[in-house]
């Protein structure tokens, strides 16, 4: 049997799988170009410590933003294509990790925690029911929860936190007695303070 080429239709057919080729490749090169991350830790990292964000495309990234502090690109230890390390800010607290890029943020689907301890140095010896109170000490921006006397009278909403003064309201409910500091990180703790708070 003899087969016949018929020129035009070959030509035809060539020239569009080679556009479909050339179509597919700039689709490709468009989804390379993105910043992706992949992972980031180690996990149990604690402020001051460094640690590192892998991914492709991170040579783009202008900066880091953690919850409560952000690095920018000029402040990263290292950073190519698909690896960037810093130096976690004292500041950090948990939550999410945005790397930002000039084409959209990328924000990562697990959160950074850290390994956090927490200090309380200065407590008021008294305070009224609805006062406003200044708990000092280090890393404060870590607690969660302050209970005072007793389960019932327990602050979960504070007015505000940084890392060396938490400020919060004395509730209705208070009583006198020793207050417990519920602390977030890889490694939750109560802390009691030494002396009771007098309620007045």
């Amino acid at each position: 049997m003899k087969t016949i080429l018929h020129t035009p239709l070959l030509w035809l057919l060539l020239l569009t799988v080679g556009l479909m080729s050339c179509s597919k490749d700039d689709d490709d090169a468009v989804k390379t170009d993105k910043v992706t991350l992949l992972s980031f830790g180690p996990s149990g990292s604690k402020p001051g410590d460094k640690i590192s964000f892998i991914g492709t495309n991170l040579n783009k990234v202008t900066a880091i933003a953690l919850k409560g502090a952000t690095v920018e690109a000029a402040a990263f230890s290292e950073q190519t294509s698909d690896h960037i390390v810093i130096t976690v800010p004292q500041e950090t607290e948990k939550g999410v990790v945005t790397l930002k890029a000039p084409e959209g943020d990328v924000v990562s689907k697990t959160v950074l925690n850290l390994n956090v301890t927490v200090t309380i140095t200065t407590v008021p010896a008294s305070a009224a029911k609805g006062a406003t109170i200044t708990i000092k000490g280090n890393f404060v921006n870590w607690v969660t929860r302050v209970t005072f006397g007793n389960d019932d009278a327990a602050v979960t909403e504070f007015v505000s936190k940084s890392l060396t003064d938490l400020v919060l309201k004395v509730p209705a409910t208070a009583t006198t007695g020793t207050l417990v500091f519920s602390t977030d990180g890889t490694a939750p703790t109560d802390i009691e303070s030494e002396n009771p708070l007098v309620i007045e």
